[in-house]
Order: C-alpha cells, then structure tokens, then sequence
C-alpha cells in the first residue's frame, strides 16, 4: 500500500491499532504491517486465517474497518490478495463480504 506523505503516520497506526485484536480471533495465524525494505513509500499488510469461513467472518466486525479505512487512504489502489495467491480481487471483493451479513460470502457472487 502506498499513501501520501500526510496520511502515511495515520494509515499505518490504523493498521498496527487493530493487529492485537485480529490475532485474538479464532482462526487468525497472522496479522502484521511492514514498511518494504527496497522501497520506503510501500507498506505491506498481511492477515493469515485457517480458513475462508474464518476471514469471512472477521471481514463483517468493526475491527476490519480500520483496515478498510487505511486502504481507502491508500494513494493508489491497494493490491489486494485472497485465498491462496490465486489472484487478486480488490475493495469492491472486500467491501462485499463486509456487507453480505449473514448471507453465504459465496452465494454474493
């Protein structure tokens, strides 16, 4: 994730202030934030679940706004990854499981 210069601080502490929370959840192996080592205006966010019903269900609570949130501050679209690097889906992706509620995240398309 890149962001402008003036949000950078914000974005980032958005991210390392829900990362405690996330790792408490069931099913999460890993949550972390790092600035790149090659390049000092990209940052790298990661979550690890057991499995999708697990990220699903951790994509809909509160906490996952700060994530959002942080994206959203990006200065580009963020590069956004799911499931076993099989491809890339972006906020839209994200935003959906958010909202589907209690409705099957794979039955929304």
């Amino acid at each position: 994730m890149r962001f402008a210069s003036k949000d950078t601080d914000v974005s980032v502490r958005l991210l390392r202030s829900g990362r405690g929370i996330i790792l408490a959840k069931r099913g999460c192996h890993a949550c972390d934030v790092w600035r790149d080592i090659d390049d000092a205006t990209l940052f790298h966010y990661i979550e690890g679940w057991k499995s999708e019903e697990d990220f699903h269900h951790h994509v809909r609570p509160e906490e996952f706004l700060r994530v959002l949130v942080a994206m959203d501050m990006c200065s580009e679209e963020p590069r956004i990854l799911v499931g076993n690097l099989t491809g890339m889906v972006g906020m839209r992706y994200l935003r959906r499981l958010r909202d589907a509620g209690n409705d099957s995240p794979a039955a929304s398309g």
